[in-house]
């Protein structure tokens, strides 16, 4: 089933609320805030920025200089439970996303994910 665009307010709202409990469930603890925009042109996307993703673990690893260890790890985490997020943006939108792409910045603690659908 295509997705229907500009996804509105309540889709939106729906796909930042299961980022975060995603997170949380997943991290140990959610982002402070979450930020969705969504492409109005084909193919859609949808991008939600994580504020504030990161651990105290993370921030002393990155404070020591282990930033590669905060990298690995997260990398480790956005496969890990790609099929997840896939999911649940998915279900909230009406059509499984064609492209997944997740990363996390270790030094400001924004992640980024993107949700690409061609239907």
């Amino acid at each position: 089933m295509p997705i229907v665009a500009p996804l509105d307010r309540e889709q939106r709202a729906a796909i930042g609320d299961a980022v975060t409990r995603l997170e949380r469930d997943f991290y140990g603890r959610g982002p402070s805030s979450v930020r969705v925009t969504a492409s109005e042109g084909a193919p859609v996307m949808v991008t939600v920025l994580s504020l504030d993703t990161l651990t105290t673990s993370d921030r002393t690893l990155v404070e020591r200089g282990v930033v590669s260890a905060v990298t690995a790890h997260h990398e480790a985490l956005h496969a890990a439970t790609s099929e997840d997020f896939r999911r649940e943006v998915g279900a909230i939108v009406g059509s499984s996303p064609s492209a997944y792409f997740a990363q996390v910045d270790p030094h400001t603690g924004y992640a980024v994910r993107v949700f690409v659908f061609n239907d």
